[in-house]
């Protein structure tokens, strides 16, 4: 039994990963070249969120059952009366151009595609932000244009985990920070040059796409393709300044950064005109177009046109294939096409349902032997104009000389290693991304914003790791049981996610059978197994439950119960308990039907 639950860390190892700092983190888990055991870090750089876009009204939504662990401190709207959020503390809301208040409004429906974007240029987000008290997003979207006529609205709305059911699942069951920001105001390049260089642009002029001294507050696209340059928004030239790639190669360190479209799009340029804008392509492929430009900053470098990375410049579709093949870097960053990537607007319609991207690929990874290094950081390049109600920070200056930091987005770290239900209140922005690298893989700051920027590490916890995965299912999840029919389970908001991707729950002789493993992972809780009494300990909520297999006799907080049913074993040596029997289980409900069962948490 010991293979399928929780690796109790007792060595001699982890009792070193409890002493010492992350900066000098030591032991048989860690590589050579790593200052922690995570030796795989694969950051998912999605698009245009704000934090309380997202998450507003985490944990408090009508419907919502947080686990009892749940922290109450999170930094949001904290009450919702019908579609009205209002905190009580300072009034969230944006007065519109008569000064009547316009509150948070919940955008619901997860099919409810995002056709509209919304502002998000640099200027006029610093005037959205207005010196903190950030109460111009309305006005600053409230004109609309033709293409966006109800934008000001729009820009207050915010979805809950009807919308994104699986965020808020990952919060529940990882870590998330609550004061993440992006780390500049402005549209994607630039928070997409601070998550790999920590400057966007060189800073001794002006905005110019002619200029190489130039500060880059907007979208420009690269000098060079596919669909760069030979256009009028395109640069005339590269950026030489270094970035993390670099040093990544000068340490013989692997890394790559996964685009959708890639491939397509450089298949489609133009022998004649390498550089041909896609906008005037009439001929490329669906596939092509889910690739921009100014999502990949790698491509502006003139390390790029010398061709130094073109073994780490990589189609989203090679994840996969590197994941299968064990041959995936030591760091990876993910970048979604257009329809993945989360961003509104029409000709991408890619919101909410858009984090099954997210959910594809992190399952990847726990369903793969990266899962037990890897860390998993999911954030967003900037917050799309959407409103959030907590002021920036004064940030570092930076080479750039422009101004930071911009509004919050979200941020979530995933893996065996990462806290479990909890809510980080340190201050981050996209260079604390490149701060976690460099002290996990032993490489020096890239200028002073990086150096002054806060780790990542309040959100890990390297001394009680968890390997079991929470696999998220949703409806169109393929449940598998070699033992009988698969069953449906709910458990609280979601169906029950999957800790063991070969077994799931199954009925037998008219039961219920659900994986401890997976009952175990859903309720956060710690498993031990004894197999000299052949007991399967639970701890979660403050109680303790000892399983004993092939017996309905258990015991809760020392106590002695019997079971309606008798733990079952399978040949696989994976333990499981009926629906029926949970009902004796501290602090939880539990309702079954032919089809299967739900459990919810007190």
């Amino acid at each position: 039994m010991k293979n399928i639950f929780r690796c109790l860390v007792t060595s001699t190892s982890a009792l070193l990963l409890a002493a010492a700092p992350f900066a000098t983190l030591a032991s048989a888990e860690s590589s050579p070249t790593t200052s922690s055991p995570i030796k795989h870090t694969v950051v998912i750089f999605q698009e245009n969120r704000s934090f309380d876009n997202y998450f507003g009204t985490y944990p408090y939504a009508p419907g919502f059952n947080p686990l009892s662990s749940t922290p109450q401190d999170v930094r949001n709207f904290k009450y919702v009366i019908g579609n009205t959020a209002r905190d009580v503390s300072c009034n969230v809301y944006n007065p519109d151009d008569n000064g009547n208040p316009v509150y948070p409004w919940h955008d619901a429906g997860k099919a409810n595609i995002q056709q509209v974007d919304v502002n998000h240029n640099y200027a006029d987000m610093i005037t959205m932000v207005n010196s903190g008290k950030m109460d111009k997003f309305y006005t600053m979207n409230s004109k609309g244009t033709t293409l966006n006529p109800t934008r000001g609205k729009l820009s207050m709305s915010y979805f809950d985990y009807n919308e994104i059911p699986a965020y808020w699942q990952y919060a529940q069951h990882y870590a998330l920070a609550d004061n993440y920001f992006q780390p500049i105001s402005g549209p994607s390049t630039p928070g997409a040059f601070y998550l790999i260089a920590a400057q966007s642009g060189n800073g001794s002029a002006a905005a110019s796409n002619k200029d190489p001294n130039s500060q880059i507050t907007g979208d420009p696209t690269p000098k060079n393709g596919p669909f760069g340059g030979d256009n009028s928004a395109g640069l005339t030239y590269n950026l030489t300044y270094k970035n993390i790639g670099d040093e990544l190669t000068g340490s013989k360190q692997s890394w790559a950064w996964y685009s959708g479209g890639w491939d397509a799009a450089k298949a489609a340029t133009n022998a004649t005109k390498p550089a041909l804008d896609k906008n005037i392509l009439s001929t490329v492929s669906p596939e092509a177009l889910k690739y921009s430009p100014h999502h990949n900053p790698f491509q502006y470098f003139q390390n790029y046109e010398n061709g130094k990375y073109d073994n780490n410049l990589k189609d989203y579709n090679n994840f996969s294939t590197d994941v299968v093949n064990g041959t995936l870097p030591q760091v990876s960053f993910v970048k979604a096409g257009y329809g993945d990537d989360e961003h509104p607007g029409l000709g991408n319609q890619s919101t909410p349902s858009a984090e099954d991207f997210t959910v594809k690929t992190i399952n990847q990874i726990m369903n793969s032997p990266y899962w037990k290094d890897t860390a998993i950081i999911i954030t967003y390049d900037e917050g799309g104009g959407f409103y959030d109600h907590i002021a920036p920070p004064a940030a570092v200056t930076t080479a750039d000389g422009l101004v930071g930091n911009g509004p919050r987005v979200p941020a979530l770290v995933i893996s065996p290693y990462a806290k479990q239900n909890y809510v980080s209140h340190v201050q981050y922005d996209h260079t604390s991304i490149l701060k976690f690298l460099e002290t996990n893989y032993n490489l020096p700051a890239l200028n002073n914003r990086d150096a002054a920027a806060n780790n990542l590490t309040d959100m890990f916890d390297f001394n009680n790791p968890n390997f079991t995965p929470y696999m998220y299912q949703d409806d169109n999840s393929k449940a598998v049981s070699p033992w009988g029919t698969p069953a449906k389970v709910q458990f609280n908001n979601a169906l029950l996610a999957h800790g063991l991707n070969e077994e799931n729950a199954f009925v037998k002789d008219s039961s219920i059978m659900i994986p401890i493993v997976d009952l175990a992972r859903n309720l956060n809780a710690t498993v031990s197994y004894d197999s000299n009494t052949q007991t399967i300990t639970l701890q979660y909520n403050g109680h303790s439950v000892g399983l004993k297999l092939y017996s309905n006799q258990a015991s809760i907080d020392g106590q002695s119960i019997t079971l309606k049913d008798a733990i079952w074993d399978s040949s696989s040596s994976h333990g499981y308990i009926s629906a029926k029997s949970l009902v004796d289980l501290p602090n939880l409900t539990v309702s079954t039907n032919d089809q299967g069962a739900t459990i919810q948490t007190k």
